[in-house]
């Protein structure tokens, strides 16, 4: 059962930080996709727990869990990390024979963009305490109904059975990441990154009418949340794009191209974003393609001012890479400022919070425009 928490013990400040989630900069009541801002939290979106391509479903008979799970290695901030996802179960209806069959469902492109709609509605209405079963979690409660208008934004046809499939995917798939020891390869260190918490997905009511649905986030997320380890970014922007990739590359350059400046280029590696993306195995040569077919997307968005014709790098005497040198449009410096001062603004909350400055949020947190300087690398592939 589906009940809110008011006897868990929640303290003040921690639930007052954690309502820093929802001040975004736009109109958070407006529905449409017109300049609609939500929050990326890096340490979740930019690892490859996405199946990419075709065959993320397959039948349980067939097969084991563990042959239809990925492994994918990635790097982040010059530290390497392996990604290990556990598909869900999941049954589907045999048109014919009206038989219940189970299959093995790895979360895949619908399910991150579906996912993504969750984490717009949890920065525009913020977390709730939620108690199922007798745990209490915070997580986000919406309909399926939100969900689908969103994605009919997008341009995206999702009836409600596929957008609860999808919600099924999402919650019972588990990701494991480990990190590797950079002076012994086979050391690990385990760390668990699953997103949501262990089965708080709630559907009430019956039929037509299950149609209300509360999802829990586990603490890893929820402890990334209250550290402001997040972004502001542009999400009508963000998914506005047909292609997968072309969204992940607007994501990821609007994750770590913190320090982007007019008239400087910044290089991105051709491998290290199809790592971190989810699809190291193909050749170079669809690896150079897609990467083009991205640009070209992100330069009719007005992200980037021209695409760039890679340069070649030598990795070892069989590897080579591909370095593309970007240079970002004044629109996409702006977008880059805003975000970082509202980064900053979160911050002077946060410790003013902590410092019992204030124990409630001003009625109005405007933008916040800053020259705060993010010690990021210029690297950023």
């Amino acid at each position: 059962m589906l009940t809110s928490a008011p006897d868990f013990k929640v303290d003040p400040k921690e639930a007052l930080k954690l309502r820093l989630f929802e001040v975004l900069d736009g109109d958070k009541y407006d529905l449409s996709l017109d300049r609609k801002y939500s929050n990326s939290i890096t340490s979740i979106d930019l690892i490859p727990r996405f199946f990419r391509g075709y065959g993320a479903v397959k039948p349980v008979a067939d097969l084991a869990s563990n042959t239809v799970s990925i492994s994918n290695n990635f790097s982040i901030q010059g530290k390497n990390y392996t990604c290990r996802v556990q598909p869900a179960v999941i049954q589907r209806v045999d048109r014919k024979t009206k038989e219940k069959i189970e299959f093995y469902a790895l979360p895949s492109d619908a399910e991150e963009l579906i996912e993504k709609v969750i984490f717009l509605i949890a920065s525009t209405n913020g977390l709730e305490r939620k108690s199922i079963g007798g745990i209490s979690r915070y997580g986000t409660s919406f309909s399926l109904y939100e969900i689908k208008k969103y994605l009919q934004l997008m341009g995206k046809t999702k009836s409600y059975e596929q957008i609860r499939e999808s919600l099924t995917i999402i919650r019972d798939s588990k990701t494991r990441i480990s990190q590797i020891d950079q002076n012994n390869p086979k050391r690990r260190a385990e760390i668990t990154h699953d997103v949501w918490s262990d089965a708080v997905l709630e559907l009430e009511g019956n039929g037509r009418g299950r149609d209300r649905c509360y999802i829990g986030f586990s603490d890893f997320v929820v402890q990334e949340i209250s550290n402001l380890s997040y972004r502001q970014i542009l999400f009508s922007r963000l998914t506005c794009y047909g292609s997968t990739f072309s969204r992940y590359l607007d994501l990821y350059l609007s994750s770590m191209w913190t320090s982007a400046t007019i008239d400087r280029k910044e290089p991105i590696s051709l491998l290290r974003i199809m790592e971190s993306f989810g699809k190291p195995q193909v050749s170079i040569v669809t690896k150079r393609r897609d990467m083009r077919a991205a640009l070209l997307d992100l330069l009719e968005k007005n992200v980037i001012k021209t695409v760039p014709s890679p340069i070649k790098k030598r990795i070892n005497d069989e590897e080579f890479d591909y370095l593309y040198y970007l240079e970002p449009t004044d629109h996409f410096v702006e977008e880059m400022i805003i975000s970082n001062g509202k980064l900053k603004g979160l911050k002077s909350l946060s410790r003013k919070i902590s410092e019992d400055e204030i124990s409630e949020l001003p009625d109005k947190v405007g933008r916040v425009y800053s020259d705060f300087a993010c010690e990021n690398s210029h690297i950023i592939g």
